[in-house]
């Protein structure tokens, strides 16, 4: 439902929502999801705790609400890069290029990620969270190297290897910098992606692709 249909009432319980998760978020990735409570996120957050459990049940479903979320913010970023304007090339440079923005925009949620992954891992991707995410871009990144392979621009890759391939990628570096985000660093990082990348999927020009 688009946010004008909704009601006065409706707008501002989505607003208290928004509030909530945002110092949950920080919170969480500043103590920890275990050394939080739902007391301290009431406080942070300035509401009855109450409030807090009128809108989400339990610190657990507060926390899967949080990777909903973010987990939803990330598909919608990088499928509005990879479903664009451009050539599958520039797309696909524009894509690995946002990396080191969208990491900065959600650091602070890679981090909480990555510190509970041991913990809630196991639940999260039962659930569907971390599919739901690798579905969305993995597929849309398919679909872009079928169409570059099928113009001769890239080479005759696997599409759906070649989308895993670089997707992992992509998530194993920002795991890595998720304790300690440099945006310089993670700069450098992923020119040397593109370049693995982009270089080895053009196909030389004039060069047959058997």
């Amino acid at each position: 439902m688009a946010q004008q249909q909704l009601s006065r009432k409706e707008r501002e319980r989505l607003r208290h929502r928004q509030e909530i998760l945002d110092k949950a978020l920080r919170l969480f990735t500043e103590q920890g999801f275990h050394n939080v409570s739902m007391q301290q996120i009431a406080e942070a957050s300035e509401f009855a705790v109450g409030t807090l459990y009128n809108l989400f049940e339990s610190k657990e479903a507060l926390f899967d609400e949080l990777i909903r979320t973010c987990g939803e913010k990330i598909i919608d970023a990088s499928v509005a890069i990879l479903d664009g304007p451009g050539t599958e090339v520039e797309r696909l440079i524009r894509f690995i290029r946002y990396a080191p923005e969208l990491l900065e925009e959600h650091a602070a949620f890679t981090k909480l990620y990555v510190s509970e992954l041991g913990v809630r891992g196991a639940k999260i991707s039962k659930r569907g969270d971390r599919d739901q995410i690798d579905t969305a871009i993995n597929a849309r990144l398919e679909q872009l190297l079928a169409a570059g392979i099928q113009k001769g621009v890239f080479r005759r890759v696997d599409p759906a290897i070649t989308a895993k391939t670089l997707k992992s990628t992509i998530e194993t570096l920002a795991f890595e910098m998720a304790d300690q985000f440099d945006k310089n660093e993670a700069k450098e990082r992923f020119d040397k992606v593109e370049q693995l990348f982009i270089g080895g999927l053009l196909r030389p020009e004039g060069q047959a692709d058997g």
